[in-house]
């Protein structure tokens, strides 16, 4: 009964504790802790008043399971914003003892004074040995030499934490067992360093650390890194066990060129390859160094008209057998559009090698751009076993595209599409079809999407915004070479 009992949700749990003894027994002895506005059921009061009752609720039900151990503890406190330091560190105390498994602790960024987490709670090695997931988020976090040993930590996140390099050093020195850490935000932190001590580390995302200047990876078994954040210097010892990487940088960044020059040193063994540029527009320069083993490529450009220097990636991956291209067509300019010219006679595109064993293409926000034509009209004459290729005209920032090459089932959501944006991806269609689909080898399937009817009718007759959610099951091409589809999808308005 317990057992069983130990399975309900917190508030099923608090529930039955009020219509019987035992079952209020049981109570005292639950051990995952779940508090958050939902759990605790204050969704029906003002929120003005959720701190108030969020902070008396769990101070009463964490002092009943004083000493009757704690496996999960999950505090949600963004609606706490002027909580008393001396109840969060009651709570740690009471709960993080032996037993412990899971502490998550999420608090406000917009506290006056951050929280300062008690690094005395888990000094005591009994309480540190037996917890397996830490995830801290705006707060203070000062580890140091007395921290105990984290032997069975297995995953370490940190948001928005004011720690040190020396204090990020302690922490993981302690954390033998890490598989998966992940640091956001933490802007106080200027170098990471992975120790090879760190055997069982594989994966690690670092995102938006403004202060950051160095990563050094010496972690033998790491096998996906991703970051996010301005270009730094990056060293990774041994990059054989690398197989997924993801870079971004929200700034006006040379990212592509970055990742053309320095990222070859540390990807020659990555199956899966992810940039996404927010505003560039250079040339890529043309290098020797290569993608060798790089099955996957996904790029995001902002600039259509950067479209030209991607053929430098394409030469470098000779393995390369799905590539997916995200650009914002909001950015067009009008010189650049398709005109009455052959997009195809450019001396510029002339193919310097072949792609043997590119099979899948996706290009999702296509437009009427002439470089982004060119490129199309590049990849179909110089790409021998290519299968299919797909023409999104619609924004990339509001899709998600999953393509299985097996059943080819693709599930879609478009965001809301101003009228412009609509006109400019049936002209797309139109210059598609014009300069594209004439190109295209017997027996690859081409297809290109468009809005839905619905969509294009809401927008152009009064401006409305919509959110229109398009479901693409089984595609069957209904000819040799291509087909496409203007208003195959089921589509569901919603006014905003």
């Amino acid at each position: 009964m317990h057992h069983i009992y130990s399975l309900l949700p917190l508030r099923d749990a608090a529930r039955a504790a009020c219509v019987s003894h035992g079952f209020l027994l049981f109570w005292r002895c639950y051990s995952n802790l779940t508090f958050n506005v939902s759990t605790l059921g204050l969704a029906r009061k003002k929120s003005e008043d959720w701190g108030i009752f969020l902070i008396d609720i769990v101070d009463r039900i964490l002092r009943n399971h004083s000493g009757n151990g704690v496996e999960t503890l999950d505090l949600c406190l963004l609606s706490c914003e002027n909580i008393d330091p001396s109840y969060l560190d009651r709570w740690l105390q009471i709960a993080v003892r032996l037993g412990i498994k899971e502490l998550k602790l999420e608090m406000s960024n917009f506290m006056k004074k951050k929280y300062s987490f008690p690094c005395s709670v888990l000094s005591d090695d009994a309480a540190a040995s037996s917890i397996r997931s830490l995830c801290l988020s705006a707060c203070v976090f000062r580890p140091t030499t007395t921290l105990g040993c984290l032997r069975r930590l297995n995953a370490l996140s940190l948001f928005s934490v004011q720690i040190t390099d020396e204090g990020l050093g302690h922490l993981l020195s302690k954390s033998f067992a890490l598989q998966q850490l992940f640091i956001f935000g933490c802007n106080a932190i200027t170098c990471v360093k992975i120790p090879s001590m760190l055997q069982q580390l594989k994966l690690l995302t670092i995102k938006l650390c403004e202060k950051l200047q160095v990563v050094e990876i010496n972690a033998p078994r790491l096998s996906s890194f991703h970051f996010d954040g301005a270009l730094v210097k990056i060293s990774v010892v041994d990059p054989s066990p690398l197989r997924d990487v993801y870079f971004s940088s929200p700034r006006q960044s040379r990212m592509l060129s970055y990742a053309r020059t320095r990222l070859p040193s540390i990807t020659r063994n990555v199956r899966c390859l992810t940039l996404v540029s927010s505003d560039e527009d250079v040339n890529i320069p043309m290098l020797h160094s290569k993608f060798p083993r790089l099955k996957k490529l996904e790029i995001y450009i902002k600039r259509p008209q950067a479209v030209l220097s991607l053929i430098s990636f394409l030469d470098a991956s000779p393995a390369l057998d799905s590539f997916i291209l995200r650009v914002d067509a909001n950015v067009l300019r009008p010189d650049s559009v398709v005109g009455g010219e052959n997009a195809a006679d450019d001396p510029r595109w002339k193919p310097e090698c072949r792609h043997d064993c590119l099979r899948q293409v996706t290009i999702i926000g296509f437009c009427s751009e002439k470089n982004l034509v060119q490129f199309v009209i590049y990849i179909v004459e110089n790409t021998p076993r290519l299968e299919s290729i797909t023409l999104d005209t619609t924004l990339w920032s509001g899709r998600r595209c999953d393509i299985n090459g097996k059943s080819r089932k693709m599930k879609r959501s478009c965001d809301r599409m101003t009228e412009g944006c609509i006109a400019e991806a049936h002209r797309a269609v139109k210059v598609a079809n014009r300069y594209i689909a004439g190109r295209v080898p017997s027996g690859v399937r081409f297809q290109v999407l468009e809005p839905c009817s619905q969509c294009h009718a809401r927008t152009a007759a009064g401006g409305t915004s919509v959110v229109c959610l398009k479901h693409l099951d089984r595609v069957q091409p209904v000819s040799r070479t291509f087909v496409f589809f203007p208003n195959l999808f089921t589509c569901k308005t919603f006014h905003l």
